[in-house]
């Protein structure tokens, strides 16, 4: 890598490098002994035996005196002199060949074993970020770039590391070695020509893999992004079953999927193209250079002993180099998968952990209070404005409104997934920015308009609503939301294993399975929001008399579009354009609101017919 890319390449990975490598340094550190012995046997061991071991073996040169000096004195009866440094000089090869093959396998396993262990820690912390990052950033990144960032990307990472971290120790050193040896072989012999000549021949690969290093990086942002496309195509499919298949869009889908992996392949090969090609061409500058090589040692009486050791030692500067050219561009593909995964890792938290949690009173109360809020989505695009509420403790209060008017956002404020621009959300008169993650989720129960329930069993899906409930807290909170009325008919009961997205059963029992999670977790404070509203009129009124018995003594927000479904609320709250237009019970609304009064008599004759139609349908 040029200087250039090395500044940009270092300042990316460093952090990633400094963090992780730490608990994995024992076996990093033995991986490059591992490797240090590995290349001294391959640079410098091979081509020293080639010139002064093979000789000895086809008797061309003599022994060495020490040698034969050894041999003599511990030479056993029956063997000649000849034939034991025979024996001794051929033992030297398999010795050599093993010792590098043991310490190659061993710098190779270590590494990876490293590499692997650092990137699971990277892969589980880069999830474990985006379980805590605030919903704003959610709200500015697909979810297919998210997934691809958490799988993908570490998983190019992960890939790059291990081969990098294999030939960033072993490929430098044999480079290193192979060179000292042919400075050994320049100082005891007058071929330094051929040395100088090579080596500046080796200078002639640096800027070709500068050149495809930078070519390479562009085409691998350009394959990340086609990835993102695809992951996002995918998840848009799979997300959409039901309108796919009732407008019958399963030939478009494919379409649009087939476009989009052709147009990633077509990036794949060309970053593939370049990155092949480096291999190559570094071979036919390494082939340039060893002709020359020939042609002067013959030229200046090289012996063959002389060329062929000489020639080893080439090949051991040559491949490094051209390994070390791809491990060039490697760090490069990789700090492009590693910049993807710091926008992750160093994303600053809008929501974070205060420094000095405050706690909320014992017992928590639920009184809530909105102070002047306003708060924006986008800038200059104001939600709510200039909100003001006291709601007391154990007060049952609805929220109506047109979609947009700014009733889920003031639900999103009270659990503190987005901060307030302006004013303050408390609870029981303590900011809800001072409050603990864990002490603020404990205090609020939620129910939703679609239940999210996990591959588990309908116990633990339960459990979730206080991890620490006995077997006998669950059971009761089942009773109450009226699931055991089902799960009595189910062979395993509330041990049935369900499926992702609590697939086997049906809609009503879902929520049922997420409003005994509030009972189990009986917080103070309670949002219902369109708890009911995916529900048939039969499941909802099964659910409605299980939200009304859970509602009872706990501060409750309600969110519905069905105003059957609110007719608990002791006060009922309208909004518009982000503000709060009318604070009152049904009566009092009803009386002197024009919007609640046309949106009430709008819905109960949406109601009305919605009955009609479900009689024609019983009767027929």
């Amino acid at each position: 890598m040029g200087d250039h890319q090395q500044e940009a390449f270092w300042p990316i990975i460093r952090p990633i490098l400094r963090q992780y490598v730490r608990p994995v340094r024992v076996w990093l550190i033995l991986g490059v002994v591992a490797g240090v012995l590995a290349a001294a046997l391959s640079g410098f061991g091979l081509p020293f035996m080639t010139q002064y071991v093979f000789p000895v073996v086809f008797a061309v040169q003599p022994a060495p005196e020490w040698l034969t000096t050894l041999l003599e004195e511990n030479l056993p009866a029956g063997y000649s002199l000849e034939e034991a440094t025979l024996w001794a000089a051929a033992m030297l090869v398999p010795l050599i060949m093993s010792a590098r093959g043991l310490a190659t396998y061993a710098n190779s396993y270590l590494l990876t074993k490293a590499g692997m262990e650092m990137l699971a820690r990277l892969r589980a912390d880069v999830f474990a970020r985006l379980q805590w990052l605030s919903f704003s950033f959610h709200d500015r990144h697909s979810r297919g770039d998210l997934m691809t960032t958490t799988l993908q990307y570490t998983q190019s990472v992960q890939q790059q590391l291990v081969s990098v971290m294999n030939d960033i120790v072993i490929q430098p050193l044999t480079l290193v070695a192979a060179v000292g040896y042919l400075a050994y072989a320049a100082l005891t012999s007058d071929e330094s020509a051929i040395l100088l000549g090579n080596l500046l021949i080796t200078v002639g690969c640096v800027p070709l893999v500068r050149f495809v290093g930078r070519r390479i990086v562009k085409q691998m942002r350009e394959a990340l992004v086609g990835m993102n496309i695809i992951t996002a195509t995918v998840e848009e499919t799979f997300n959409t079953q039901r309108e796919v298949r009732a407008f019958n869009l399963q030939g478009r889908q494919e379409k649009i999927l087939r476009e989009v992996i052709r147009h990633f392949n077509r990036l794949l090969l060309r970053m593939t193209a370049w990155h092949q090609g480096l291999s190559p061409a570094i071979e036919i500058v390494s082939a340039l250079a060893l002709s020359y090589a020939l042609y002067r040692g013959c030229s200046d009486g090289l012996t063959l002993e002389q060329f062929s050791a000489i020639a080893f030692a080439f090949y051991f500067c040559y491949d490094p180099i051209k390994r070390l050219g791809s491990v060039s561009n490697q760090c490069m593909m990789m700090s492009v998968a590693i910049q993807g995964i710091n926008e992750v890792l160093l994303a600053k938290d809008e929501t974070p952990e205060p420094a000095s949690p405050k706690h909320l009173p014992s017992p928590t109360a639920g009184t809530v209070d909105f102070d002047n809020v306003s708060f924006s989505y986008v800038e200059d695009v104001p939600v709510l404005k200039d909100i003001n509420v006291h709601v007391p403790a154990g007060q049952i209060v609805a929220l109506v409104g047109p979609s947009g008017s700014g009733k889920t956002t003031f639900i999103n404020l009270i659990c503190r997934f987005y901060d307030v621009q302006a004013g303050s959300v408390s609870i029981d008169g303590v900011d809800v920015r001072d409050i603990s993650r864990a002490e603020r989720t404990k205090a609020i129960g939620l129910v939703s308009q679609f239940s999210a329930l996990f591959h588990d069993t309908i116990r633990e899906n339960i459990r979730i609503g206080r991890p620490e409930a006995s077997d006998e807290d669950v059971l009761r909170a089942g009773d109450r939301a009226r699931v055991t009325e089902f799960t009595a008919a189910l062979p395993e009961g509330y041990d049935r294993m369900l499926a992702e997205g609590g697939g086997g059963l049906s809609g009503g029992q879902r929520q049922r399975v997420s409003v005994a999670r509030a009972f189990l977790r009986n917080a103070p404070i309670l949002i219902l929001d369109e708890a009911t509203s995916a529900l048939d009129m039969r499941s909802e009124a099964y659910i409605q008399a299980s939200l009304e018995e859970l509602a009872h003594g706990h501060t409750t927000f309600i969110i519905a579009h069905r105003f059957s479904t609110i007719r608990m609320a002791e006060r009922i709250l309208v909004f518009e354009a982000g503000q709060i237009v009318a604070d009152g019970s049904h009566q009092q609304l009803y009386e002197n609101c024009v919007l609640y009064r046309s949106l009430y008599d709008e819905q109960v004759s949406r109601e009305a017919e919605e009955n009609k139609d479900s009689k024609e349908a019983a009767v027929c």
